[in-house]
């Protein structure tokens, strides 16, 4: 998809961060874009942003985590918009540092919800209205924890190995089709993800060590999601971060964990 004008496009998660940024830049060129986030007011500012720009957009408020909602906004979307160009599954959200037998029941399954199925059941509601487009673009967003396994992210990194799974294999069935399909592996991105993650210890300080690893603005993260999609990139790395990762995990695919681990120690356990 070499350009998005005139394009009707969903991303998920718009309410701030990547997803703000992408329909910020997705709307300037001349996409029409669909916004769902769990916080309207945060919605709003964006929507309110790219209307004083000139550009087209719309909210809609809807929990990735609930099936049912995304559903709802399928049936009412559809009816409306009669169809959709491009998908962008990008809500998602953060655990902070716990091993797995210390995470509560209700967390575990939530996280799962957000990151996984809602990655899921968006697909499966759109996907079809997708393939009857003369092109269409699907971009899921994993995660470098969906390149490499770390200690005390395990319910995080589930998930973005699973997105990256189902990614990578969807792509393999929808060969054939007008549907293009990309994953997306951030590495270290300056969001509040942390902020408004689920914390067993004091959310702040865990935001304020993110903080200083963090090397990729949204902005930028945002721009290089949309070049990769323009040029069909079936793995998009965001940051240099993640590009030094994905090296280092191909080159030590099992060794990997090794210096993670130290740097884990060195970095982290402070």
């Amino acid at each position: 998809m070499q350009n998005f004008k005139a394009k009707k496009v969903i991303i998920t998660g718009a309410g701030s961060g990547m997803g703000r940024h992408l329909a910020y830049q997705l709307a300037a060129e001349g996409a029409e874009v669909f916004i769902t986030d769990i916080n309207q007011q945060t919605l709003n500012e964006t929507a309110q942003e790219i209307i004083a720009k000139g550009g087209r957009c719309k909210t809609y408020l809807v929990d990735s985590a609930s099936q049912q909602q995304i559903y709802e906004f399928r049936d009412k979307f559809l009816a409306e918009e009669k169809h959709l160009d491009v998908l962008f599954n990008n809500a998602g959200i953060a655990l902070g540092e716990i091993p797995l037998l210390e995470v509560k029941e209700e967390h575990l399954k939530h996280i799962m919800d957000v990151n996984l199925w809602g990655v899921i059941h968006f697909t499966r509601a759109f996907l079809p209205a997708m393939l009857t487009r003369p092109e269409a673009h699907l971009i899921n967003t994993s995660s470098v924890f969906g390149i490499i396994g770390v200690e005390t992210q395990v319910p995080y990194c589930t998930t973005k190995f699973a997105v990256r799974g189902f990614t990578e294999a969807l792509r393999m069935e929808l060969t054939g089709t007008r549907v293009a399909v990309s994953c997306v592996h951030p590495g270290g991105i300056k969001t509040n993800i942390t902020r408004n993650g689920i914390h067993y210890q004091d959310a702040e300080k865990v935001h304020a060590q993110f903080d200083e690893i963090a090397i990729t603005t949204p902005e930028d993260a945002a721009r290089i999601i949309i070049s990769g999609v323009k040029k069909n990139k079936r793995k998009i790395l965001v940051g240099i971060d993640a590009k030094l990762i994905d090296k280092i995990a191909r080159l030590f695919p099992v060794k990997y964990s090794d210096l993670f681990r130290w740097l884990h120690e060195r970095y982290f356990k402070k």
